[in-house]
């Protein structure tokens, strides 16, 4: 019978939808089961179609979520607290709060439609129904092949409308059914981005694609990761091309990383990809040389810290002068381990498409396999040690199963981005990249 118990979740919310203003009228309730009647029948031909509109009309989406997730938002976020300024910080929790509630009324839209498509239940009972002010109760039987499942749903009025707003199935919680399948995700506090991808079934995870960002603003979830870099204008900007956002970086001399606190885990997600355009080469930079170590583009992936503290991270590049898969790190104590996936002006102005095995790279450079959780991204265009220009662009940064890649199913999704111009001699002048910051 409890092979049955998720699928009991659709009838029961479809048993609802006639209930109105008359909810502890019999007649009214009647009327309601008979509408149920028509609606399976309909549903059966477009059940995604009707999932949708019921979930957006008739679940308490708000209630329903943090009764499933409680403060795993605020807590995954926590770090953010000393990157960014207040206001930044609070609409930052604001956004992620819109983007969580938009996966999880999605992921129950899917649920609902793939339970309304099952011919396993074969019918409803009602036991009854309450209401008190603007709350109810209904208490309903879904019939199975081998017995009957208890369902109990609390209502809530939301102007004319019942909404559910919790919901027990046998005695056991649709959200502690949820919290169980992303214990892990929750428990260990992995970034939004990571159950986004677990509720979408994808075997991907969408590290950045700098949609949050409006156009010609800083990008909301990143900041000067080095405190001595604070006060130092902020050299990164989000630009829009139709549905397509990519984060600028132009340097003249500022040298700032910027940096993003997501967790993910390496060991189930190792594979990462990218698109990037280098426009501006910072001349004669080399990655090796103190005196000449500037990247027209470099993205730093920090893994954790060791006993004191310092990150184990790995770098790749666009180098001016290094070739293509050279690897290796100056000569100076902590400094990280970089690897070219691209050199010189042969791509200048192409947005290229990037695939490394963070995994791999991490046992042959920092030994073993990476802990199950990273600290962050962080992403740097400099000329400073060259005392030049450099500009390049960052775009749509995901990370992947090694399933995914070994399948064949990592394709280039750089498609659609703006071909770039470098900016005018008064724009490459030291100092002029941007204005302080907001």
């Amino acid at each position: 019978m409890m092979k049955y118990l998720n699928k009991a979740v659709a009838p029961l919310l479809l048993s609802l939808v006639g209930v109105t203003d008359g909810l502890s009228d019999t007649a009214d309730f009647e009327a309601s089961i008979s509408r149920l009647d028509g609606l399976l029948q309909a549903s059966h031909g477009e059940p995604a179609i009707w999932a949708n509109q019921f979930v957006q009309d008739h679940v308490a989406l708000d209630q329903l979520m943090q009764a499933t997730f409680g403060s795993y938002l605020e807590e995954s976020l926590e770090t953010y607290d000393d990157l960014l300024s207040g206001p930044r910080f609070h609409r930052l929790i604001a956004h992620y709060r819109d983007r969580l509630a938009t996966a999880f009324q999605a992921k129950l839209q899917a649920d609902l439609a793939n339970l309304l498509a099952s011919p396993a239940l074969y019918g409803l009972k009602l036991e009854n129904i309450t209401t008190a002010g603007s709350r109810g109760q209904a208490n309903v039987h879904a019939l199975f092949p081998d017995g009957h499942i208890p369902l109990v749903a609390d209502l809530i009025r939301s102007g004319k409308t019942w909404k559910i707003a919790t919901l027990k199935i046998a005695s056991r919680s649709v959200s502690a059914h949820y919290r169980g399948l992303y214990k892990k995700t929750i428990v260990k506090h992995y970034s939004l981005p990571v159950l986004e991808a677990q509720m979408a079934e994808r075997d991907y995870v969408v590290l950045d694609d700098f949609t949050a960002t409006w156009d010609g603003h800083q990008p909301m979830d990143w900041g000067a990761w080095k405190e001595k870099d604070r006060v130092k204008p902020m050299l990164y900007r989000i630009e829009q091309n139709d549905a397509r956002h990519y984060m600028t970086a132009r340097d003249s001399t500022y040298s700032v990383i910027v940096g993003k606190f997501v967790q993910w885990n390496p060991r189930q997600y190792p594979i990462m990809t990218w698109c990037w355009c280098a426009n501006v080469l910072p001349p004669g930079g080399n990655e090796f040389l103190d005196d000449a170590n500037d990247s027209a583009a470099g993205i730093y992936v920090i893994f954790s810290q060791n006993f004191l503290g310092i990150p184990k991270q790995l770098k790749y590049v666009w180098s001016t002068t290094l070739p293509e898969g050279t690897v290796g790190r100056r000569d100076k104590i902590f400094r990280p381990w970089f690897y070219v996936v691209e050199s010189g002006k042969n791509k200048l102005g192409q947005w290229t498409f990037e695939t490394v095995d963070l995994e791999k790279h991490h046992k042959e450079k920092l030994g073993g396999r990476p802990a199950e959780r990273t600290i962050g991204l962080g992403l740097l265009t400099d000329a400073n040690s060259t005392s030049s220009y450099a500009e390049a662009y960052y775009a749509d940064m995901r990370v992947w199963t090694r399933d995914a890649l070994e399948g064949g199913r990592i394709t280039d999704h750089c498609g659609g981005l703006p071909r770039q111009l470098p900016r005018n001699a008064r724009d490459s002048k030291p100092g002029s990249a941007y204005g302080a910051e907001e």
